[in-house]
């Protein structure tokens, strides 16, 4: 058997992709050289490049040299869509829609996409965000459009951010383009006094745990799944090696579903006069409770309750309690691994039946079926 050799021009962040692209290359024994994207060799004659196409003038001169000589080549990115290319890459779009429906959920109608980058990945990013977002337009906060020649000054940066979430209506929501920029806005939110979740809801892209589990207030992301996009880009260049076609032009290899942490554990509140409902409910959602128990802990008769329910949401404090206690359920059957019995018991059902009956109502879903959904999303 032949051992084909691929050359890799890719970056090793997340090193999930490249795990990925190794277990492929183990099932058949490839042989593989990897380099750097800035400077790739000029001496290189192989059998296949897995490569990431980010618009390096260098890069894209090789790869062109590449193609004329019909060498098979995977991309791994969507950035540079003018080039031909096969490529395998994440569901940005669907990346934007999963954004949008975590914001949707937690009733937020203002909202800006934040990245110090801009290329076209980020423009599929927020199409699919304005797909089915629900608020007010989505802001574009793209640093490098408005830096001019400070783009790589961070403390400029970091001082231009502050100011737009300072002035930008609370509460305020921010789709991060990955995780460091989400941190980066985290910062900004500090320099701003402004506080996180309450003020300012973070969410970002690629769920790296270092960064995401380490920040005065742990970030909420969307898993991009790199393992399977490298495996998928490794199978599609080991069939092109092979003689054959690529089954098609472009793959998306869809996300594997938002990882909730504390950046985004909240609901938007737009009404002072219903925020102390609000509270009891969060801090009580796990004891039994009604709109009696909230109207009498904060000392007001319950047709007050009922009507400040009925004009400020439109649908009473009941059902705020349950959609409340689903979303609780939801971030937990998706961040932990804790039995529906224990789940039940945080979010308020009597038991673990209760919970499954209740939560396939409201989501179509049991919640063992939701949290599946996970292990499958990049399987599709």
């Amino acid at each position: 058997m032949h051992n084909h050799e691929v050359l890799l021009l890719i970056s090793s962040d997340p090193p999930t992709r490249y795990e990925g692209i190794a277990r492929l290359a183990g099932e058949h024994g490839w042989h593989l050289r990897a380099e750097s994207r800035r400077s790739p060799p000029k001496d290189w004659s192989g059998d296949g490049v897995l490569v990431m196409l980010n618009g390096d003038e260098a890069l894209m001169r090789f790869a062109r040299s590449v193609r004329r000589r019909k060498i098979p080549m995977v991309d791994l990115l969507e950035e540079c869509p003018d080039f031909d290319a096969v490529r395998v890459t994440g569901d940005n779009p669907e990346i934007g829609r999963l954004a949008a429906t975590h914001f949707n959920e937690r009733d937020f109608r203002h909202a800006a996409f934040f990245s110090v980058r801009h290329n076209h990945t980020h423009d599929l990013r927020v199409a699919g965000f304005n797909e089915i977002w629900r608020g007010r337009p989505l802001e574009n906060w793209i640093w490098p459009d408005v830096a001019g020649a400070g783009q790589d000054d961070w403390r400029k940066m970091g001082a231009w951010l502050a100011a737009k979430l300072k002035d930008a209506p609370k509460p305020f929501a921010v789709f991060a383009w990955n995780d460091y920029d989400a941190t980066h806005v985290l910062n900004a939110c500090r320099q701003a006094d402004l506080k996180v979740p309450d003020d300012v809801s973070i969410i970002g892209v690629d769920n790296n745990e270092v960064i995401c589990e380490h920040q005065s207030v742990n970030l909420s992301s969307i898993a991009h799944d790199h393992e399977r996009i490298g495996y998928m880009a490794a199978a599609t260049l080991e069939r092109m090696m092979s003689g054959g076609e690529p089954s098609r032009r472009l793959t998306r290899i869809k996300p594997q579903g938002v990882i909730t942490r504390e950046s985004t554990e909240t609901f938007a509140v737009y009404d002072k006069a219903l925020q102390p409902a609000i509270d009891f409910i969060t801090r009580n959602l796990s004891h039994p409770l009604g709109a009696a128990q909230i109207a009498a802990a904060l000392k007001i008769p319950r047709i007050r309750l009922d009507r400040l329910f009925a004009t400020r949401l439109g649908h009473s404090a009941g059902a705020e309690i349950a959609r409340r206690r689903i979303a609780e359920a939801k971030r937990l059957l998706d961040g932990t691994d804790l039995p529906l019995a224990a789940i039940a018991e945080r979010c308020g059902f009597c038991h673990a039946s209760f919970l499954i009956r209740t939560f396939k109502r409201a989501t179509g879903l049991t919640p063992h079926g939701w949290r599946r959904r996970n292990e499958t999303a990049g399987r599709e």
